[in-house]
């Protein structure tokens, strides 16, 4: 039976690739620190045994909120990249614990990685990440205690996917009326994906931000979205895709900047952020916080989601017909 920590390393690996990778924000295009280490690097750097460092300690941090708030199709790697980073202080662990109980060590290997994800899904969202790192070090034993006292040798796995499997879970979106539109007076989604379109391209109009969003609509026709992938059409869009074959569907948020200041987003819903602060520290901050390098930012799209704006999907000609209405063209 495989050695489920291995199979932890090797999915790492696979997913990152051998290139510098960026455990701050997720992107190293759209980092501040411009030198990145691979991930191996970084594996054999950060501690987080008994002397854990204050790099260490925020660079888990980091992951742990890519692995919370990151795109959909990213979250299961994240998560895997936190797990393995907990593998050299639980790998000691267990072969101490299969020497001392006279245990499979591959046995005990597994029901820690079990133990630690049900700390992570129990308590990733309410408390803060110093302390969940120190839960999820605690369930682990004590999942791989349970296991010698119930006497049970079932618990190995051949596939790390299965206990992240949970990771990605959540209400698959569908297409829906943005907050300014009544969507119980709109009947044709077709006429409700127009009419959220126009509003937005009016609103821009009249932000002044249709010539950066021109822009942006140019990359896409043009079949460049920065690396970003396309949102999923639905059945009802193919027929407006099929006009030229291409997807064109944007998010609002990819007009906006990807992450802001830490103290932009305490301002922005309302507090200092000496306040914010001590609300991150007692974990009852809202939204999550990357560490770039000394310096604290936030997701947008985390916090659009804190203040209950909804990242709409619209499509170039909508939002471009709404501006030209709003300027009287």
């Amino acid at each position: 039976m495989r050695d489920i920590f291995a199979l932890i390393t090797e999915r790492v690996l696979r997913d990152f690739g051998e290139g510098p990778i960026c455990a701050h924000v997720g992107d190293i295009h759209t980092c501040a620190i411009k030198n990145h280490p691979t991930y191996g690097i970084l594996r054999d750097r950060v501690r987080l045994g008994r002397s854990k460092s204050v790099a260490s300690l925020r660079t888990w941090e980091s992951v742990e909120s890519l692995a919370r708030e990151g795109d959909k199709p990213e979250r299961e790697k994240w998560l895997i990249m936190l797990l393995d980073l907990l593998t050299p202080y639980f790998r000691g662990w267990s072969k101490e614990l299969a020497r001392r109980w006279n245990y499979e060590v591959s046995d005990i290997r597994s029901a820690m990685v079990e133990g630690a994800l049900e700390a992570w899904f129990s308590h990733a969202d309410s408390t803060p990440s110093r302390k969940l790192l120190d839960t999820m070090m605690t369930r682990a034993f004590a999942r791989a205690r349970s296991l010698v006292d119930a006497g049970s040798s079932e618990t190995c796995a051949e596939d790390v996917s299965q206990f992240a499997i949970d990771a990605t879970k959540e209400e698959e979106s569908t297409l829906r009326a943005s907050s300014i539109i009544d969507a119980t007076i709109i009947r044709d989604p077709d006429a409700d994906e127009r009419i959220r379109g126009e509003r937005t391209g009016a609103l821009l109009k009249r932000m002044g931000a249709m010539e950066h969003t021109t822009i942006l609509h140019g990359r896409i026709r043009g079949g460049s979205r920065n690396g970003k992938e396309a949102p999923a059409i639905t059945p009802k869009q193919m027929s407006r895709s099929w006009v030229d074959g291409m997807n064109l569907y944007y998010r609002f948020s990819e007009l906006l900047p990807e992450h802001i200041s830490f103290s932009d987003a305490a301002n922005s819903i309302g507090i200092s952020e000496s306040q914010a602060s001590r609300m991150a520290r007692k974990g009852t901050l809202p939204f999550r916080v990357f560490w770039v390098g000394n310096t604290r930012v936030v997701s947008v799209k985390s916090l659009m989601a804190v203040l209950g704006i909804q990242d709409s999907i619209v499509h170039p000609d909508d939002v471009e017909n709404g501006a030209a209405h709003c300027g009287g063209q």
